[in-house]
């Protein structure tokens, strides 16, 4: 038999042909399209015969061989097969009439479903009358273009439905405008009611404009996907939108989606608003150095919209704030969004963040306060068009007043009235000329402005924070027995953020880019990471002034970084300070090494907090009180030592001049205990009951520190199975604490090892009155929940009260300071527990689950991998998804 070679390619599809009909040589790629043509075909074939592989001569063979081009791709041939297959018939027993649809995929009935965590850019491409619309993600618009030019290739061959083929309900390809699309049949009569699929408009079409489909279109999901607003303000067909999946539907299954909010919170000054309702609110003035000329800046808020930071905490109290699931822009200018402060929830602007630890520095626009969070979401859409409530007003230069000073007096009849002229014409008001009035008498002229956070956008430094009377604080150094500097409490945290912050601030290129009075942040190897202040150059080195503690360093220059935004706005809350009385003592009368100093070294090297007590208006003379059960202050512990050295040992008093009397015993040392009236003027006496006893005692106590010992950390490897120690808060810190035993001998002494502690913990000769631990000391504490003793880690003490870290465990509480002992050498043996991170933790997952899950289920097999932190682990847990989504609970 001989073929046209022409006439190779499937009369359906019009695709290579390498099957024939056996009776009279109809071309068909395969059983299928055969059973397609049937129709057509039955008219001049007898009954359906088998199909046979077609023989092809050699010439055609070679001619065919060749690779065809679609486009900018090559399209591989279809294998020939010699003449002896040729004769091998492929036979399938097929029903006359089976419907079409069941040999079709059934794909193209479902639609392309986005990520319901992110948004996705789309087009409306149809809108129902009842409401919903349909789109097309942009995303797929090549994959769509694509799909339609190789239909248009594959009707060229086919021939119109008839009315017999189609029912309602099967797939067809539609020609609408000279164009091929898919479309499902939807109603049947004269003509056909079609939707198309990849589209969702409903079209009618007539038959002569409708093809049955090739395999290949409904192996494709539906483009087009039917979606729900809560309402169509402002949607078009053909416009673009913004949209996220929520994950439920309505009752008729359509998706119920959310349109993202757009960034509608005005910059500008809410001049309209103030001219309405002009009074105003003093929240503070930022503090100045008049040495860089810094200009006066007050914070003002606006009194309408009180109920604002009510209305955004019950708001996501009903219902939590949508996560942020894109990551964050690394150039951050305008970025708004919900931080939740101590004070609850609260609009802010988004100056910096820490990816891991995961921490935001953010403005509170409705405050005028800047803090720290972990915790943000998005702004609830009603609640973006509001107004900033704070802004900020300059004095004009003429004004040499305080303007803290007149603001405070002000009191509650403060209020603004802006100059006018020439304002309607503009469209940015983002400063204006404007006075502040007190019943109807002008203060000050000032200029209005708005405010994002940013300090030196007001021509300031840094962000200075005052330290309140009564707050808390500690000597962060110590000049002389005369001043110290003082800081807040909430700077210790600084020490970590330096630490967490260093990648997002380069070196210095060469040594002319460091600027006497430029920020830089200090990467010490000995002193740590902190931020400080360039004040000079002294042999090769520079001196750094810290800016957080008051101390001054110096510093080679390959220690030093650039500034990020993050070091640049993070508040700076720490004064130099004189003492209550002590300053008033001539420095004449001290002695040099005066015991009093040593006091203050001692209370700076533990970094204790007291209570901070200002002696006068401007701030410079302070008394800080401790929290021992009857407070003292600093002064009155101080004044009783001002004049007793630290102990030396003198001369004998063989080497004094001769004198008539007979000469003294060799004078021995003075304690500070042992204060002696001779020479020294006359002062109240120390109490009976002194301290100074029990800081004796605690001198002789043997101290052991958490970092000198040996940590037998989780081993490295695969499907390795871990005893978990503690999972308490997990969901908020993204790691737990577990341990590895390799036989049951260590595990069974490391039992023994407990034991031991619980034994010597319950002797009460072991405990030392007024025993202090240090910073990292080891020590015996008794935890309150089982009024058993364990190892314990001091990481912090304040008053009479030490926050301990169960170093075998890994879970922390404060524990009273009479709870706790120092710990005997005996059971200084190596810590198994090891702080272990999760692997895929997200914050906008419920991590609370696994929380429970590990607390259950004791011992978990897990993949250990080496963790973000020095002695730390990476833990990657099996099928963590179905943990989350309960399917293994």
């Amino acid at each position: 038999m001989s073929l046209d070679i022409d006439k190779l390619t499937c009369i359906v599809c019009g695709t290579w042909a390498s099957l024939m009909c056996q009776r009279c040589g109809e071309p068909y790629c395969n059983d299928v399209c055969q059973r397609r043509d049937w129709q057509r075909h039955k008219y001049f074939c007898s009954i359906m015969p088998p199909l046979v592989k077609a023989s092809i001569p050699a010439a055609a063979s070679r001619h065919e061989a060749a690779p065809t081009y679609v486009g900018n791709k090559a399209s591989s041939p279809t294998p020939i097969l010699n003449e002896h297959s040729a004769l091998e018939p492929m036979v399938k027993d097929l029903t006359i009439g089976e419907p079409i649809e069941k040999q079709l995929s059934q794909a193209w009935r479902e639609p392309v479903m986005p990520s319901e965590k992110l948004f996705f850019e789309c087009r409306v491409t149809y809108m129902e009358k009842d409401g919903s619309i349909w789109v097309v993600d942009i995303a797929n618009a090549e994959r769509l273009e694509r799909l339609t030019n190789n239909m248009a290739r594959s009707m060229q061959y086919q021939k119109s439905c008839l009315f017999e083929n189609i029912l309602v309900g099967d797939l067809v390809g539609v020609n609408v405008d000279h164009k091929m699309y898919r479309g499902e049949v939807i109603a049947l009569n004269a003509s056909a009611e079609v939707r198309l699929i990849d589209y969702g408009a409903v079209v009618r079409s007539e038959l002569q404009d409708m093809y049955l489909p090739v395999p290949r279109m409904a192996e494709y999901n539906a483009f087009a996907l039917r979606v729900k607003l809560p309402t169509n303000a402002g949607v078009q067909i053909n416009k673009n939108l913004t949209l996220r999946l929520l994950g439920s539907q309505t009752p008729d299954g359509i998706e119920q989606v959310q349109m993202k909010p757009k960034m509608t919170i005005p910059l500008n000054l809410p001049v309209q608003m103030l001219a309405i309702n002009p009074e105003v609110s003093f929240v503070r003035t930022l503090q100045h150095d008049a040495a860089l000329k810094e200009p006066q800046v007050a914070l003002l808020q606006i009194k309408v919209m009180s109920n604002l930071n009510d209305d955004l905490n019950a708001r996501l109290s009903d219902k939590p704030g949508l996560q942020f699931t894109e990551p964050f822009p690394e150039e951050i200018r305008t970025f708004f969004l919900a931080a939740r402060t101590k004070q609850g929830y609260r609009r802010a602007m988004l100056l910096d963040f820490i990816e891991q630890p995961m921490l935001f520095l953010v403005y509170e626009m409705d405050e005028g306060r800047v803090s720290l969070t972990d915790e943000v979401c998005r702004i609830p859409s009603e609640l973006l068009g509001h107004a900033l409530r704070v802004f900020a007003v300059t004095p004009a230069e003429d004004y040499t007043r305080s303007l803290q000073q007149a603001l405070m007096q002000a009191g509650d009849s403060l209020c603004i009235k802006f100059c006018m002229e020439n304002l309607h014409s503009k469209d940015k008001l983002r400063t204006v000329q404007a006075s502040l009035l007190v019943d109807n008498t002008q203060v000050c002229a000032v200029r209005a402005m708005t405010f994002l956070g940013r300090v030196c956008d007001l021509g300031h430094k840094y962000w200075r924070e005052s330290i309140e009377n009564g707050s808390l604080v500690y000597i962060s150094h110590v000049i002389n027995y005369q001043e110290i500097c003082i800081s807040s409490v909430q700077t210790k945290q600084y020490e970590d953020i330096f630490k967490y912050v260093e990648p997002k601030c380069p070196p210095f290129r060469q040594s002319s880019d460091v600027v006497v009075g430029s920020l830089v942040l200090v990467v010490s190897p000995s002193r740590g990471n902190f931020r400080a202040e360039i004040t000079g150059v002294e042999n090769n080195k520079f001196v750094v002034r810290n800016i957080d503690t008051g101390s001054t360093h110096n510093v080679a220059r390959n220690y030093l970084r650039m500034p990020c935004p993050f070091i640049e706005n993070l508040p700076v809350c720490q004064c130099r300070v004189k003492i209550k009385t002590i300053c008033n003592i001539p420095s004449s009368a001290v002695p040099p090494n005066t015991v009093a100093l040593q006091t203050l070294m001692k209370l700076f090297a533990q970094k204790t907090e007291m209570q901070v007590d200002f002696e006068d208006a401007d701030g410079k003379t302070v008394d800080l009180l401790d929290f021992s059960a009857e407070p003292q202050s600093l002064m009155t512990r101080m004044l009783p030592l001002m004049f007793t050295p630290v102990a030396v040992e003198l001369e004998p008093a063989m080497s004094l001049p001769a004198c008539p009397v007979v000469a003294p015993e060799p004078i021995k040392a003075l304690q500070a205990e042992q204060i002696s009236a001779i020479e020294v003027p006359p002062l109240p006496p120390s109490p009976p009951n002194s301290p100074i006893e029990n800081e004796k005692s605690s001198k002789a106590v043997e101290r052991h520190y958490f970092n000198d010992l040996e940590r037998h950390l989780l081993p490295l490897g695969e499907n390795m199975i871990v005893l978990i120690l503690n999972s308490t808060d997990l969901h908020k810190c993204g790691y737990a604490t577990a341990c590895f035993f390799s036989s049951e001998k260590v595990a069974v002494n490391f039992q023994k090892l407990l034991d031991r502690v619980a034994s010597i913990g319950i002797v009460d000769d072991t405990l030392k009155p007024g025993y202090l631990p240090d910073v990292g000391e080891l020590c015996l504490t008794l935890f309150s929940e089982d009024n058993s003793w364990y190892r314990g880690v001091c990481q912090r003490v304040s008053g009479q009260k030490a926050s301990i870290l169960y170093c075998d465990f890994g879970n922390s509480e404060v524990v009273p300071l009479e709870r706790i002992k120092p710990i005997p050498s005996e059971v200084l043996h190596g810590v198994y527990a090891t702080k272990c991170f999760i692997d895929g933790f997200d914050k906008s997952k419920n991590f609370m689950i696994l929380e429970e899950y590990l607390a259950d289920k004791n011992k978990i097999l897990c993949n250990v991998l080496e963790g973000p932190e020095p002695n730390s682990r990476l833990i990657s847990i099996p099928h963590l998804d179905k943990i989350l989504s309960q399917e293994l609970i």
